[in-house]
């Protein structure tokens, strides 16, 4: 997640981030939806008791706080007694959990639990308690309950088959099909992608194309480069991913790429260069870094540039960042990532998507990993002040600064999408997925409203917005929301919230909800 001293928000564990990407599996078809494994209770009739698990083994529990929880006293104390008791505790406001690492011993004394081990059949081992736990006064005055008392593995990638959505997966979830059925395949419409790492050929994309029979990359295809930009880092799948995931929804749509060096000198230049070209009416970015950190003078510069790109009806939609509520990492104040706290982008968020038995769209939840401390970016600004189109979403916690993310997609890893990179088919995530899968759709609506007679789309936040807080009036409804799940800090809830925004997009919804936003046709 680096761009110098910018960074890659780009999920894509090939590239920097938190997401993760899977190699090979290396066949283009999906394969079919895996058996659930054993539960807890056939695992351990089946499995040899070791007995007590040992010091040697580490327990990681989490304690869930109560909502109302607010005072850092409280949570302050559960700390106390947690450590006291031999284990390490760690919370981060606005964290809704306080995790707590250590001996199997310790934690099994502390929730007066036995903590047994277990070997399987087939020789590997995992730990489980066999009591219900009993929280200490301490903890339970601030927390409701306890996860992490077994290891065993029941989890699974059954939300998506192995290998990732492919580009049939993404249409169809997504309420997209039909606009493409319609003739709508992104023909007139161009999207800007800035970017840091290289692309040095188009193997990968082809290869990409080919597999799920979408035109070739090289016609429409732009790469520009400018020695006055620097050099961009070498390929690490970002710019890939970008791409693969635009043209799987727009694969008539013009691709034009502006490379540069990570540092904010280098790439202001070229974005700069990018909204002065006006090339195209959409930008994809997937780039960010802890607001915080921001020098003033690299937002400045950057708020300006991007005022003009407003002016010019120009859409611009930023990825909010992959390590969740902690932009700036959990061991800082929880923070949210720039360019997408600018009032003057749209920010996208991350989901985890899962599908029904029947293998179509079933529901999203908020995206949060904390294993790997990843997770849809949100939050509010520390610097931008509360636009007039989210007066409606006011939250008390955002102190009257701008809320993020504004909309959101498929961000998960585990629920990720299939794109080819270094000659490999993988599976990958996060909320530079998510960000030109939304670029991508506004694509397919920029020329539908072209064909209404309508302008295009522009700065899309007012019309979100308008949609949002209009919601129960439309059917199809323009969004999916998402209202469960967290981001590490926030939790999801019915309308917008902080960690998916007003959710994902219905394509067919949305479009029907735009052309009626620019005829003025209220709510």
């Amino acid at each position: 997640m680096k761009r110098g001293v910018v960074m890659l928000v780009a999920a894509v564990g090939i590239a920097a981030c938190q997401g993760s990407v899977t190699q090979p599996p290396a066949h283009a078809a999906p394969s079919p939806i895996s058996k659930p494994p054993p539960t807890l209770a056939q695992a351990i009739a089946k499995a040899a008791d070791l007995g007590p698990a040992g010091a040697g083994i580490t327990v990681s529990l989490d304690f869930g706080l109560k909502p109302a929880v607010t005072e850092p006293a409280l949570v302050d104390g559960a700390l106390t007694a947690i450590d006291a008791a031999g284990l390490s505790a760690t919370w981060h406001a606005p964290s809704s959990l306080i995790a707590a690492d250590g001996p199997a011993p310790a934690a099994a004394a502390f929730l007066r639990i036995r903590i047994e081990t277990y070997r399987t059949p087939a020789g590997s081992t995992f730990y489980a308690a066999l009591d219900s736990p009993t929280l200490p006064a301490a903890v339970a005055a601030v927390a409701t309950d306890v996860s992490g008392l077994d290891n065993y593995r029941r989890a699974r990638s059954y939300a998506i088959r192995s290998g990732g959505l492919t580009p049939t997966d993404v249409l169809t979830y997504y309420n997209l099909k039909p606009l493409r059925d319609a003739g709508f395949d992104g023909a007139g419409q161009t999207i800007l992608f800035p970017e840091i790492d290289d692309l040095p050929n188009l193997n990968d994309l082809e290869k990409f194309a080919t597999e799920f029979g979408l035109p070739p990359f090289a016609p429409i295809l732009t790469v520009k480069r400018n020695t006055d930009w620097g050099n961009p880092m070498k390929a690490e799948g970002e710019t890939v991913l970008d791409l693969e995931i635009a043209h799987s929804i727009a694969p008539a749509a013009r691709l034009v790429v502006y490379m540069a060096a990570g540092d904010f000198g280098h790439s202001d230049r070229a974005f700069d260069q990018l909204v002065t070209d006006h090339l195209g009416s959409i930008i994809s970015e997937s780039l960010g870094s802890c607001e915080p950190d921001t020098p003033s003078g690299a937002r400045n510069v950057y708020a300006s540039i991007q005022d003009r790109a407003v002016a010019q009806r120009m859409s611009h939609f930023v990825a909010s960042g992959d390590n969740g509520a902690f932009t700036c990492g959990l061991d800082q104040p929880a923070a949210a990532s720039f360019p997408s706290t600018l009032p003057t982008v749209t920010s996208v968020g991350g989901t985890s998507l899962f599908e029904s038995e029947q293998g179509v769209y079933f529901k999203e939840y908020a995206w949060s990993s904390p294993i790997d401390q990843s997770g849809g970016g949100g939050g509010f600004s520390t610097f931008y002040s509360e636009p007039d189109y989210q007066k409606n979403e006011t939250s008390p916690d955002a102190k009257g600064m701008r809320q993020l993310p504004d909309i959101a997609a498929d961000g998960d890893p585990e629920t990720g999408f299939h794109i080819v990179f270094g000659g490999h088919d993988g599976q990958v995530g996060g909320t530079s997925a998510a960000t030109p899968l939304w670029a991508a759709t506004i694509a397919l609506i920029n020329q539908d409203m072209k064909k209404q007679g309508l302008r295009e789309v522009g700065f899309a936040n007012p019309a979100l917005y308008w949609m949002g807080d209009n919601l129960p009036k439309f059917s199809p409804k323009p969004f999916h929301d998402v209202t469960s799940g967290n981001n590490l800090g926030y939790i999801a809830a019915p309308g917008w919230d902080f960690a998916t925004g007003w959710g994902s997009m219905d394509g067919v919804g949305l479009d029907v909800a735009w052309a009626r936003y620019l005829k003025g046709i209220g709510g």
